[in-house]
């Protein structure tokens, strides 16, 4: 019984295993207001874990790749007024994130 029960439990640790996933990808932003924002918007149900880093402008997100793909938190950060590599937020949400957070105007043209 014991040994079932320890392959039960490895097998469904193997299992939750399988669907973590680490993404990393590049995200707008200039400063601890945006860092916040964009970490908060990935407080979801799905994601394991979000950090944004300012210096790379990079975000590094663990998540479970059945409950969420790469294309939803893509939208998820577009959402909340930031651009990604894949998908730039819309005009009305980022009207929305404050002055000092106004990434597109510190981006060289």
């Amino acid at each position: 019984m014991t040994i079932f029960l320890g392959l039960a439990l490895l097998s469904a640790t193997d299992a939750n295993a399988q669907k973590v996933e680490t993404l990393k990808f590049e995200v707008g932003g200039v400063c601890d207001m945006c860092k916040d924002r964009i970490e908060k918007a990935l407080d979801v149900k799905g994601v394991k874990s979000a950090v944004y880093t300012l210096e790379n402008h990079q975000v590094e997100i663990v998540y479970n790749k059945k409950k969420l793909s790469e294309n939803q938190l893509h939208q998820i950060i577009a959402d909340a007024g930031h651009d990604t590599c894949k998908i730039t937020a819309s005009d009305e949400a980022y009207s929305k994130i404050h002055e000092c957070c106004k990434y597109r105007e510190h981006e060289d043209h």
